[in-house]
């Protein structure tokens, strides 16, 4: 008889210590779509149950809309087309430009984005999708400036807060006024910068509180603004520290980036200069990479830092925590 007592508190001790448990062993996910110039970022929960989406990449860049489409069903296949979350991070067409698509084929449960509002048909569509799904009770709609340093509801094991810093002071430009996003799991952290240039930066690194100002701090970053000159300031990469810097970047003169001519070299440089301080064991190798010289109105090939991964280089860069080891891979296409 108190075999059979002892048994049965032991069953019932197993079952209450597996619901109380921390039962996510697996690894965050986190796929940075090559998809030009544009941006296109999904993150897979470790339960593999929970999904977050950060832009949609472009319609002008050749193959970004194919790319990013095809990639982002791929990661579904066999499996419920579910968002939990999707964050447009600010209304570029570089950012947006497959967003209606994704609010078309996907069911998503929450929807971000920076709360303005620009004169363009694309946005217009769009933005008549978004109010038509939450009217309907079909998905839930946060304003970025109105929710600054709001948590969001993404999977059980992984905190999610985004960051808006147009709602600590006005700023005039898109890029500026982009929704960033900070993300922790077992005690790494992961920032996503949208294209926020150095207005915000310094409202970041000026305006925000002491407490605030400590959501910048991450051992991941997505470089703001494609690794532009007019984001990536000293200070502010000081302020970061990263460990891991990506840039979403298209090819050298090709489709928009013929404008742009994203990466710059300046920024390729504060980089490399980061890491060669911080990481004892960082060095600029053999590899090569593209990047804009905007003084000598050239492109030029630069060592790669370490640390620095550029999807116009490695194709898709996919990320994997699990709370153990920090694993980076490149998929080139």
């Amino acid at each position: 008889m108190n075999r059979l007592i002892i048994s049965a508190v032991f069953v019932l001790f197993s079952i209450a210590f597996s619901i109380g448990a921390d039962t996510s062993s697996g690894a965050l996910e986190i796929k940075v779509f090559h998809v030009g110039q544009a941006d296109a970022i999904l993150v897979t929960c470790p339960d593999k149950a929970h999904h977050l989406l950060i832009d949609a990449a472009d319609t002008r860049y050749p193959k970004s809309s194919e790319q990013f489409k095809s990639n982002l069903l791929k990661e579904f296949e066999g499996h419920r087309k579910e968002l939990a979350v999707v964050v447009a991070s600010h209304p570029h067409e570089d950012h947006i430009g497959n967003m209606k698509w994704v609010l078309q084929n996907f069911q998503v449960k929450t929807y971000v984005d920076n709360g303005q509002k620009v004169d363009s048909a694309h946005f217009g569509q769009l933005n008549a999708l978004r109010r038509t799904l939450v009217n309907a009770g079909n998905m839930t709609y946060i304003n970025g400036k109105q929710s600054s340093f709001s948590k969001i509801d993404f999977c059980p094991a992984v905190q999610v807060e985004i960051i808006e810093p147009w709602a600590k002071r006005e700023l005039t430009g898109s890029n500026d006024r982009s929704v960033a996003v900070r993300m922790d799991y077992k005690h790494k952290s992961f920032l996503f910068l949208g294209d926020l240039e150095q207005r915000s930066e310094t409202v970041m690194l000026n305006n925000f509180s002491d407490v605030e100002r400590q959501t910048l701090d991450a051992d991941v970053v997505k470089v703001g603004h494609h690794g532009s000159d007019t984001s990536s300031t000293v200070q502010f990469i000081n302020a970061v520290g990263p460990d891991i810097a990506i840039i979403s970047c298209g090819q050298p003169g090709v489709g928009t980036n013929a404008r742009y001519k994203h990466p710059r070299l300046s920024t390729v440089r504060h980089y490399r200069d980061w890491f060669k301080n911080h990481t004892p064991s960082a060095h600029s190798g053999t590899n090569l990479v593209w990047a804009y010289n905007a003084e000598n109105k050239k492109w030029q090939q630069e060592a790669r830092p370490d640390g620095v991964w550029l999807t116009s280089e490695d194709g898709t860069i996919t990320i994997r925590w699990d709370g153990q080891t920090l694993q980076v891979d490149k998929e080139r296409q």
